[in-house]
């Protein structure tokens, strides 16, 4: 009876393994992108684990007593590879595999039946083949709690902190100012080139009547945990590491060794010593644990949802339930199951989202910091805006083109503030995508709508926009040719240092 119970977690375990997959290993990639300790999900995690094949032995125990069982086993044995395919297919790297599910399922069904009739040996060799691999989950099950329990060990560095000059009122700032905004997931071809004749976006025209706009950008990467770093230190950054002591290691392309990066590394710390006030409010990136000893001011967060419906500001008992509710969705309709979990997805970016705009509008109100970074999770997926309706959206129904209303309505928020500060005339703002709309990343997601199909026309353009207002600059000018991303690096060095820019 216990081998069979361990059989049935292990099952539950490969059931749910989306769920979890992205903690084992001590959740190197997860941890990295989490305010809080990572405890109240792991255990829920776990719970699922155990509640789910708790459920599974409750109904097989007792059909194994009946003569039902060789029928029941045989059932068993066709549905759930099938099963497990659909509903893990995303791990693998194709995404056509969900078409062919319906196919495989007949093919395996047809297989084992042929078996049962004609070679019956075989068949039962197949059998007692499950029943030891019902044993392998049992220990990819334990293997997996052991490796939840060791995330629960994580302790995360302060997601806040406040320069002195941000805890109490301040004289005006006489100092010029740098404002570095990066919109995720801001595409050049659908701000400016190949705009939906549906979008306005007033904001973004305006500044680029007055600001220099670059054609044709060219990425330095696809991923904004590499992005990131590379715009900060200069160089083109190709693999990460993040520590249990919240220790960042990157490599660099063309460098043979692996280095700890850290603020006095940074474009923050350059201007630090060049005796301006650094500040960053930004997403997805620990910037006030790895960055902290350049940032007099900072604040991060990331309230996203984790792989699963599990959430870090929901309880225990709900970040137990949510997943549960979500398999029993999945056996009734697994295209509502999808579309319940983007809604859930959306949900909780309104929150990261409303929650970086506060602090960022907050930072520019006190208008103290010299050098001004804010990181947004907008205009990227999922999409928390509606243009039909002028407002937020809590459901799966929003397109690109409705987060990029939303991103031009920050920017004027943006603008508004920095124009009524006494400093406009000495500011410098930036406006950048860390990548482009990557296509082939959202197109097979339940969060596709027909509208990003028609606006994407299948084609991933690789370039991110760019524009650099200059402190007094009032007329647009382009730059057509090829200029990487990275260069913005070298263009802050020079201002920060007080040096003419040379793009």
């Amino acid at each position: 009876m216990f081998r069979r119970l361990c059989q049935c977690v292990g099952l539950a375990s490969l059931v749910l393994v989306l769920n979890y997959g992205e903690m084992l290993g001590g959740g190197r990639d997860v941890r990295m992108h989490v305010p809080l300790p990572l405890t109240g999900i792991a255990f829920a995690q776990i719970a699922d684990i155990l509640l789910l094949g708790l459920v599974f032995f409750a109904v097989l125990a007792p059909l194994r007593e009946t003569r039902l069982w060789p029928w029941v086993e045989s059932l068993l044995a066709i549905g759930i590879p099938p099963y497990l395919l659909s509903r893990n297919y995303t791990v693998f790297p194709v995404t056509w595999l969900a078409g062919l599910i319906p196919v495989l399922t007949v093919i395996w069904a047809a297989l084992l039946l042929l078996l049962l009739i004609v070679f019956p040996p075989v068949y039962r060799r197949l059998m007692q083949l499950g029943d030891f691999a019902g044993m392998f989950l049992a220990f990819f099950a334990l293997a997996s709690v052991v490796q939840l329990l060791w995330t629960t060990l994580w302790r995360p560095q302060p997601q806040q902190y406040s320069a002195a000059w941000a805890r109490s009122s301040q004289p005006a700032r006489a100092h010029p100012l740098i404002v570095w905004i990066i919109f995720d997931e801001l595409s050049y071809d659908q701000l400016f080139e190949h705009r939906a004749r549906d979008l306005a976006l007033p904001n973004f025209d305006a500044l680029r009547s007055q600001s220099t706009l670059f054609s044709d950008v060219q990425p330095v990467g696809l991923k904004t945990v590499k992005i990131i770093p590379s715009l900060l230190t200069g160089r083109v950054v190709d693999d990460f590491s993040f520590s249990m002591s919240n220790r960042f290691q990157v490599h660099s392309t063309g460098q043979r060794d692996w280095h700890t990066v850290n603020g006095s590394q940074t474009i923050f710390g350059d201007a630090r010593q060049n005796g301006w006030r650094t500040a960053a409010v930004g997403w997805y990136n620990p910037y006030c644990t790895i960055y902290a000893d350049a940032l007099d001011d900072c604040y991060w967060t990331d309230w996203d949802k984790i792989d699963g419906p599990m959430a870090q500001r929901k309880s225990f008992w709900r970040n137990t339930f949510t997943p549960l509710q979500q398999v029993v969705r999945e056996v009734k309709s697994r295209a509502r199951a999808d579309r319940d979990l983007c809604s859930y997805d959306v949900r909780q970016r309104y929150q990261t989202h409303v929650d970086l705009e506060s602090h960022a509008l907050e930072l520019l109100k006190r208008d103290q910091a010299d050098f001004v970074y804010l990181h947004l999770a907008i205009p990227h997926s999922p999409n928390i805006w509606s243009r039909a309706d002028g407002d937020y959206t809590q459901w799966c129904d929003s397109s690109y083109l409705d987060n990029l209303a939303l991103a031009d309505l920050e920017l004027g928020r943006v603008m508004r503030l920095l124009a009524s500060s006494p400093r406009w005339k000495d500011t410098t703002l930036i406006v950048q995508g860390d990548h482009s709309w990557r296509v082939q990343l959202w197109d097979w997601l339940p969060a596709w709508t027909e509208e990003d199909d028609h606006a994407s026309k299948d084609t991933f353009d690789t370039r991110p926009a760019l524009l650099i207002h200059q402190a007094g600059q009032t007329r647009g000018t382009e730059v057509k040719e090829p200029w990487s991303l990275l260069r913005v690096h070298a263009v802050l060095e020079e201002m920060v240092r007080g040096e003419p820019v040379h793009r």
